[in-house]
């Protein structure tokens, strides 16, 4: 299989004009909110190599646009093997014109372009110096003992094995142990008595500790860079360091006159080992109040009464220069610049509240996919990784954003979640559920390589999963699933954030744990053993039916209290702040907290169940059902995106945590609206394992209101299993050439060898006569277990697409008196033709760096892979039903 051919990007900053850009003025309660460009999905768009060209660039644009991606995050990385002539260095002439030609191409199509800044990551490459490298602190101590007399002192400072070239002496500093064997915080520099690498000192009598510091680089370079953009990662604590590195963007873009980008994208931090700067002592002091040097031992050996604090007042020094010297300092240049910026905050040793929201749009990550028990829902045991991203991480992201009054909430989405070529739509569905309950509203995927129209199938792939590009089976019904995405994001994007609460975040707690070494990273991956009893208070939080944002104590100084909601500086309310037990607050924290209680603020300690519902209604949906949902606010009442992430299907008469006079459901798979049987102030709310839907409630009732939504199942049943059926192959890679007939329904990967490697879509047809009463009645068809996705066509009518579960489609009274033909066409993944591939041995791995890895990032093939199953797995029945519409 080949590629298959099938507005002006906004240039604003200002949070209030994209408010407006992205608000609905006037949705009646049966019209859907206009989706502007911002409701479509975007995605990371890779370029191996960065060669491309004009030809293939339209073509696979073109691609993106008619499967409903509204925006392109360009990101150059490693390129391909044999094609190096055809490789475009990294901000070249050459590439600032492909990036010209792809914003027209973008602007033609209305897709919006946005770009990394730097290729690979982290931020560095041919430009970056060794003086403005990366940096880790070394050290040797040296205990010695002059307790019988004053001598000379000559002391090797050098630690051995290291490199000089890397590594500068900062620092030789000499501390009196005292009788119980810690140290007064006092000490001696030495610095100045070192030469050559040696030490000549003259210590008065007693036991001293020499501690012998360097500042040397981590020689890390750029992971997965592209041509151009290979190099030294740069020192991100550093000012000038930051400042140098975006200057060379500004000089590639006023030199070409190529216009900036809408967004330039930072991805995760993931600088590792660098725990050092070369001005720590001079920022620590200025911003700590007292020399590092007095605590060096403790923070260094993790010994003394006062080690918790300095290693917590170390890691709030770097993480305040990471937020100034390189966030704010390369937000400020890019809306110099008329763009805006997309940050992942993750993976750095900032305090992540602060970080994400000091950019436009923060982004967190799905990393895995998450283990939901949904009924139904295809599982591949071994081949899918645990989803580290569970609601509590993915709400740092999105706290920033509500507190900030910031409109979007970006997401790099389906990271491994399974191996490559294994993913199915269905997948996506139920993580995506997840994101969106956690208040992001902007989804970008991970993500799609530029491919040559011409390069032989599979081809060019990044190494990690998923693979949501026109080479990949689940790009037929695609338009589907981006349009389920589009309707959520369409009203997740309108309106304003309504979480009930905020929790202050502890994060003087964390630091002052000492746990793998002196840095402290934020991972997506080990936030479970950063704060685990923060954890658990958002989890029970949203169990008892609450939601919440987090803040830090930089947002907690701008906030104030009115009529007894506390008002963030984005200006969205909250009925209350909770101080989790036990938590290190700094005084200058605790004073603001004191104030907005004498304010009328609610100030909850701990989660005390009866202060909580003294000032917010619980959603029975959260708390007695076990949903997952989010609420926003509009101007005629409030709306919520519901999804059952449980095994169980769900029915039940549910009061609200707002008032209303009425509301209407919008279903965003089919697009259908309909009026909720709303009496007594209870909403009747049925969805089965996996479905989601969206509630909107008024104020006051529409003098205008849509019919009852939904339908109410019937007594008639029609299994169609063994009906008699036919299965013929449409768009299939490699051909298969025949048609099959069986009684009873079947998968097709056991029919023949043929059909065994093929991918594509097989057709199932059969031909069901009815009798003119049950021609009369509305039918909805059971699809069952579904291998992958399925288009259904009725006499040719064509019903809908069931790409995930439960794989149910409202048929209405499509069906007449006679016969009728049933067509369902069956598209499967790609897996069993690339397992095929491997055990034949053709080469399609032919990537350079880390080219294609496993799941656990090794290098492996496919040829070992059981045949995975493709068609209809299950039963298919069509039962009857009563329309309440």
């Amino acid at each position: 299989m080949r590629l298959r051919f099938a507005g002006k990007p906004f240039k604003t900053i200002s949070a209030l004009s994209l408010s407006l850009l992205l608000s609905v003025a006037g949705v009646s309660a049966q019209s859907w909110p206009e989706a502007g460009r911002c409701a479509k999905p975007g995605s990371r768009w890779w370029w191996l190599g960065s060669a491309v060209d004009r030809e293939n660039l339209s073509v696979n644009m073109r691609e993106y646009a008619s499967r409903g991606i509204g925006a392109l995050e360009i990101t150059p990385i490693y390129g391909v093997q044999g094609n190096e002539a055809n490789n475009i260095e990294f901000l070249s002439p050459q590439w600032m014109e492909m990036l010209r030609f792809v914003e027209e191409e973008g602007e033609r199509l209305g897709i919006q372009i946005d770009m990394n800044f730097g290729t690979g990551w982290p931020f560095g490459g041919p430009a970056t110096p060794l003086d403005e490298a990366s940096c880790k602190v070394t050290w040797k101590a040296d205990t010695i003992d002059v307790s019988t007399k004053r001598r000379h002192i000559s002391l090797d400072v050098r630690i051995p094995g290291q490199d000089e070239k890397y590594s500068t002496l900062q620092r030789v500093l000499a501390y009196p142990i005292v009788p119980n064997g810690g140290w007064h915080g006092k000490y001696l520099n030495l610095t100045a008595l070192v030469k050559d690498g040696t030490l000549d000192w003259n210590p008065r009598r007693g036991f001293w500790l020499v501690i012998s510091q360097y500042c040397t680089r981590t020689l890390s370079d750029v992971k997965r860079a592209a041509p151009g953009g290979e190099g030294l990662v740069i020192d991100h604590f550093d000012s000038v360091a930051v400042a140098h590195y975006i200057q060379r963007f500004e000089e590639a873009f006023e030199s070409s006159g190529v216009p900036y980008p809408n967004t330039f994208f930072n991805d995760s931090y993931e600088v590792y080992e660098a725990d050092w700067t070369p001005r720590l002592y001079e920022e620590f002091l200025a911003r700590r109040g007292y020399a590092l040097e007095e605590r060096l031992p403790e923070l260094l050996t993790g010994k003394g009464d006062k080690a918790a604090k300095v290693l917590a007042d170390y890691r709030e020094t770097l993480s305040d220069l990471i937020y100034e010297y390189f966030t704010s300092q390369w937000v400020n240049w890019a809306h110099g610049k008329g763009a805006r910026v997309r940050n992942q905050a993750h993976g750095s040793p900032g305090n992540l509240l602060d970080l994400y929201g000091a950019v436009d749009i923060p982004e967190i990550e799905g990393f895995g996919l998450s283990e939901f028990g949904i009924r139904g829902l295809r599982t591949d045991p071994g081949k899918t990784r645990r989803n580290f991203s569970d609601l509590s991480m993915l709400k740092y992201a999105s706290s920033a954003a509500h507190t900030g009054g910031k409109p979007l909430t970006s997401c790099e989405t389906f990271t491994w979640l399974t191996e490559h070529f294994r993913t199915s739509l269905s997948q996506f569905k139920p993580d995506l559920d997840l994101i969106f309950c956690a208040g992001i509203n902007r989804v970008f995927f991970h993500g799609t390589c530029y491919s040559p129209v011409d390069d032989p199938w599979p081809g060019w792939k990044f190494y990690a999963s998923v693979d949501f590009s026109p080479t990949n089976t689940l790009w037929r019904d695609a338009p589907f699933f981006t349009k389920y995405l589009e309707r959520c994001q369409s009203f997740l994007q309108w309106g304003e954030p309504d979480n009930d609460f905020l929790i202050y975040l502890p994060v003087h707690d964390m630091w002052q744990r000492r746990q793998e070494g002196l840095l402290m990273m934020f991972e997506i991956s080990n936030m479970g053993n950063r704060a685990p009893e923060f954890i658990s208070v958002v989890h029970e939080l949203d169990r008892l039916g609450y939601d919440c944002d987090y803040v830090s104590d930089r947002q907690v100084a701008l906030m104030r209290c009115e009529n007894g909601v506390i008002i963030t500086s984005g200006g969205t309310r909250y009925k209350g702040i909770i101080i989790p037990e036990g938590a290190t607050l700094p005084e200058s924290t605790r004073l603001v907290i004191n104030q907005l209680r004498d304010n009328g603020a609610a100030v909850i300690d701990g989660l005390d169940e009866e202060a909580l519902a003294r000032v917010a209604r619980p959603e029975e949906m959260k708390s007695t059902l076990g949903l997952s949902c989010i609420r926003r606010k509009n101007s005629d009442g409030y709306h919520y995106f519901i999804a059952n992430l449980t095994p169980d299907d769900m029915a039940s008469d549910i009061s609200l945590g707002v008032d209303a006079e009425a509301a209407v459901f919008y279903d965003p798979m089919s697009g259908k609206t309909g009026s909720a049987s709303f009496k007594e102030g209870k909403v009747s709310l049925s969805l089965r394992s996996g479905e989601s839907v969206i509630l909107r409630t008024f104020n006051k009732k529409p003098s205008s209101m849509p019919s009852l939504f939904g339908v109410r199942p019937g007594e008639e049943r029609i299994d169609l299993t063994s009906n008699g059926w036919d299965l013929s192959f449409t768009e299939e890679a490699p051909e298969v050439g025949r048609h099959y007939s069986f009684q009873t329904l079947r998968t097709w990967e056991g029919l023949d060898e043929r059909t065994a490697v093929t991918m594509g879509t097989g057709v199932y047809s059969t031909i069901l006569n009815m009798t003119e009463e049950e021609a009369a009645q509305a039918w909805t068809i059971d699809l069952g277990d579904v291998r992958e996705s399925a288009r259904v066509y009725v006499n040719g009518t064509f019903i809908g697409c069931a790409w995930a579960v439960p794989f149910t489609l409202d048929c209405g009274k499509v069906f007449r008196e006679g016969d009728n033909e049933i067509r369902i066409e069956v598209t499967n993944l790609p897996a069993n033709r690339i397992a095929d591939m491997d055990r034949r041995g053709v080469p399609w791995r032919k990537f350079h760096d880390i080219n294609v890895v496993d799941i656990n990032y090794h290098h492996t093939t496919y040829e070992g892979w059981d045949p995975v199953p493709s068609g209809l797995a299950g039963k298919v029945v069509l039962r009857g039903t009563n329309s309440l519409r």
